[in-house]
């Protein structure tokens, strides 16, 4: 379903580093990666580097999802998070909102305080299949319901007049 390459596209590319004294020890951490790149797939990639982290180190950070809000003064409400692993490709795909390829949203990524140096890459997946919401899946599951109750019914409707025959029989 993803593998085709030209269904990607490379939409954040960014390097930070922290502030660092003459021992090499961290004195100021690398701050939210809030880069202005206006997302509108609910599926994307992501990869987290960093050249200075530990082989053994697996968390990179938390990556969020943050929408604009039509309320309030300003800004933008959290929408779904999750957990970046460095150095490995993940990819993920929000679930949470309701017509994502309407819905723009923006990215922040907070990396591990103990990071000295991070890269981050983020790509969209443009394809075709974008995968089911959790709206679409619940509104999916009561139509399930609904026709699974109908079919019930009209089982009892057989086993009854089944059992109707079954009497005569015997009676």
């Amino acid at each position: 379903m993803y593998s085709g390459g030209n269904d990607w596209v490379r939409s954040i590319d960014v390097t930070r580093t922290a502030t660092l004294d003459a021992n090499g020890k961290i004195t100021t951490t690398i701050g939210s990666i809030e880069p202005d790149v206006t997302f509108t797939q609910n599926t994307i990639g992501v990869l987290v580097e960093s050249a200075s982290a530990n082989p053994n180190w697996f968390k990179a950070g938390t990556l969020f999802q943050g929408f604009p809000v039509p309320f309030g003064s300003a800004g933008f409400a959290e929408g779904e998070e999750f957990r970046v692993i460095l150095r490995r490709y993940m990819i993920y795909r929000f679930t949470k909102y309701p017509d994502i390829g309407q819905t723009k949203y923006l990215i922040s990524f907070t990396p591990q305080w103990y990071i000295k140096d991070v890269r981050l890459q983020i790509w969209q997946y443009i394809g075709t299949n974008q995968g089911a919401t959790l709206d679409s899946l619940a509104a999916l599951s009561q139509q399930e319901i609904a026709q699974t109750a109908k079919l019930q019914a009209s089982v009892n409707k057989v086993q009854t007049s089944i059992n109707k025959l079954i009497k005569l029989n015997n009676g």
